[in-house]
């Protein structure tokens, strides 16, 4: 049980219905950690545009993209954040293999080398807010400036989703697709 009731569209001021309308257009209802951020709608603006923009302009194509997050979920143990990801990653075009391999990327053969440094950047945030130099160096190899911070910020800002839902713990809408993909779709 959530620790914090999700609201609905009517529960938040009419002039941020426009937020509420943009996250999920046409579908039937917001996913559930819009509707628990919607318990204080200006952040839940200010938490959409920021992660609207780090979706746009991180520097990584989608499947690239997705491949940062899972691997912040799995950092932070994230069901809620697995769960969402592992549908986007899908539809990213990442295989199964691929996103199952993130739990052993080091040793998986299915990472190229631009892909092995963004992760052991990822995974260098989780553990420090200062990665080494080496790891910062060797994703400097392969990415530049505009995508560097775009990995930073991706990391850092699922981190703090993975902190959120897990602080309320904000459940899956539908059951969860398992840290294996037992149940995925």
């Amino acid at each position: 049980m959530p620790r914090l009731r999700p609201v609905d569209r009517a529960d938040i001021p009419e002039e941020l219905h426009y937020v509420w309308d943009r996250l999920a257009p046409g579908a039937p209802a917001l996913p559930n950690i819009f509707r628990t951020l919607g318990n204080n709608p200006r952040l839940l603006r200010a938490y959409a545009r920021f992660g609207n923009a780090l979706w746009a302009d991180s520097g990584l194509d989608l499947p690239t993209r997705e491949l940062a997050i899972l691997r912040t979920a799995i950092l932070h143990h994230s069901v809620y954040e697995w769960h969402q990801h592992v549908r986007i990653g899908r539809q990213a075009g990442l295989g199964d293999d691929r996103i199952l391999a993130l739990h052993h990327w080091r040793t998986a053969e299915l990472f190229n080398e631009a892909e092995r440094a963004m992760l052991a950047y990822v995974d260098a945030v989780a553990a420090t807010e200062h990665p080494a130099k080496e790891i910062h160096d060797e994703l400097a190899l392969h990415w530049p400036a505009p995508a560097i911070v775009g990995i930073n910020l991706l990391a850092g800002y699922y981190a703090m989703t993975a902190k959120f839902v897990g602080a309320i713990e904000i459940e899956t809408e539908e059951p969860f697709v398992g840290w294996q993909l037992q149940g995925g779709s």
